[in-house]
């Protein structure tokens, strides 16, 4: 069809036009388009692009050839058969101002009275059409929370927030099967706490304070920013399945997104402009509930409640294709929290401008089953911090990982720094910068590096400080102070394949190294 504007009956439509397609059906011409009862509507459309205006719904669909069926086109629906994807209305009497506030044709309106019309065609509840504004200047915590507990009842559900800043004076918490939806950085949450209460989270889940992972499982946030000085983030708390999609993270108290004695929460598409203000500032956090932690909690508007520290672990999580590039220098990137973290997953992603660690996890906690993997670590004074545990950790895998400072002044301690994991693999990873040391490990069992490279060191390249049992092959140790290899007391490193490049000494043993003649 090479001109459809005559079909359309738009008469005075020309391309480049602005076209509201809410008032289409009002513009359209009655014998341009097949009108009737919904109940008539063809089983198929007899061409690409077809109308049909259904009388008792109040809306035009267009027969669309790709998909094979109907969809939206215009119009604003009835209260009994709202738009697809609109909001449901709670059963009650509103006035003419409130209908016109919120958009609904008068005409279709039955005595003044919106019926909820939850269908599995209509599953979003947009929060406007309850009465919440994101106008910046309204606190609707309580109003969201209410919401939430009305959607959880009803089986669950999508609830949408518009563009605007939503004021939330106390911790809505999620139920199951429910997602928080927004339209992007355009979608602001902000948390307001009274002085000496900064920090109690932003958003939540029932059953925080449940054991186990016994809170609410299957829901998530999407598209939403958090812009909360006053506020911690969003915290899992006790919970299971939850999806955190497209986090957009500027201001808040100590953590954007802080996971709490949870299993399988995916965090996909995370972006940090800033760390916290407070004293504890990563912006992402693995945490967990130990026993005689208070810390972790919600706020009702009143009074705030911990969650459960029972010492759930944090397990089978992962956070992927994120940016952390904070403009306020916060300590750590990436803190695993206490003991107990478990099959943690931390891949695809950038971290800059830590003046700790890119990612560390805490000292003396132990861990099991960490990955790294294609992660870019790049102008910290430290990249990977994982140190100072004797013995309990387990599995440790680091693959694809570049860990680079350019700033002499800005580099410290240890590029890579792992001590206690028993069975930890190194492979494909660079550090280079004017760290004291480039690689430093203590206290490791079964150790296998692979493809690794180590440039401008200060000291050593590959420090094995004590008590690792270590296989160092396919390595390149360049540019360092001291020595490319330092194997210290009760170490034990096999190496093959290595090149050394502007080395002070090539090897130092300080305990047993027994080298390859080749590889």
């Amino acid at each position: 069809m090479a001109d459809e504007t005559p079909r359309l009956g738009l008469g005075t439509y020309e391309p480049g036009d602005e076209w509201d397609h809410t008032d289409t059906v009002e513009a359209l011409d009655e014998h341009a388009i097949v009108r009737g009862p919904i109940a008539d509507r063809p089983a198929a459309g007899e061409y690409d692009d077809e109308l049909f205006h259904a009388t008792d719904q109040g809306i035009t669909w267009r027969w669309d050839d790709s998909s094979e069926d109907w969809v939206y086109f215009g119009g604003r629906g009835s209260a009994d058969q709202p738009v697809p994807g609109a909001s449901h209305f709670e059963e009650t009497h509103v006035d003419e101002a409130t209908i016109g506030a919120a958009s609904i044709d008068t005409a279709s309106v039955d005595a003044a009275t919106l019926v909820h019309a939850r269908t599995e065609e209509t599953p979003v509840w947009n929060v406007e059409a309850h009465g919440i504004a994101g106008d910046g200047t309204t606190d609707v915590g309580q109003a969201v929370h209410d919401l939430l507990e009305t959607v959880g009842d009803a089986g669950g559900g999508i609830v949408y927030f518009p563009p605007g800043r939503y004021l939330l004076e106390r911790t809505p918490l999620v139920d199951d099967d429910t997602l928080l939806l927004g339209a992007g950085r355009s979608t602001v949450l902000e948390g307001v706490r009274p002085d000496g209460e900064e920090g109690r989270a932003l958003l939540s889940n029932r059953g925080y304070d449940a054991t186990g992972y016994d809170g609410a499982s299957n829901w998530g946030v999407c598209n939403v920013r958090i812009d909360a000085p006053e506020s911690n983030g969003i915290m899992p708390a006790h919970a299971e399945n939850v999806r955190l999609e497209n986090i957009y993270g500027d201001a808040v108290y100590y953590h954007h997104i802080d996971i709490v004695s949870s299993k399988n929460v995916v965090v996909d598409g995370y972006r940090a402009t800033r760390g916290g203000e407070g004293s504890s500032d990563a912006p992402i956090q693995f945490d967990n509930q130990n026993a005689g932690t208070g810390w972790n909690s919600v706020w009702n508007g009143k009074d705030h409640s911990p969650a459960t520290a029972d010492d759930t672990p944090t397990k089978h999580c992962r956070l992927t294709n994120f940016e952390i590039d904070p403009e306020n220098e916060p300590d750590y990137g990436v803190h695993i929290h206490r003991d107990g973290n478990e099959s943690i997953t931390v891949s695809d992603g950038y971290v800059t401008g830590c003046q700790h660690s890119a990612i560390r996890a805490d000292t003396g906690d132990l861990i099991a089953d960490l990955t790294i993997d294609r992660v870019s670590c790049i102008e910290n004074a430290r990249g990977i911090s994982l140190g100072h545990v004797e013995s309990g950790r387990r599995e440790l895998t680091i693959d694809n990982v570049t860990i680079r400072t350019d700033d002499g002044g800005l580099a410290a301690g240890s590029g890579l720094y792992a001590s206690g994991f028993d069975g930890a693999k190194i492979t494909n990873v660079i550090v280079d910068g004017a760290f004291t040391n480039a690689m430093v490990f203590d206290d490791m069992d079964d150790l296998k590096l692979s493809t690794v490279t180590t440039t401008g060191a200060r000291h050593q390249s590959f420090r094995f400080r004590e008590n690792v049992d270590a296989t160092l092959t396919t390595a390149r140790a360049a540019n360092c102070g001291t020595a490319g290899i330092y194997s210290g007391p009760g170490s034990r490193v096999a190496y093959g394949g290595v090149t050394f490049d502007d080395v002070g000494s090539e090897v130092v043993v300080d305990g047993e190294l027994r080298e390859w003649k080749s590889s």
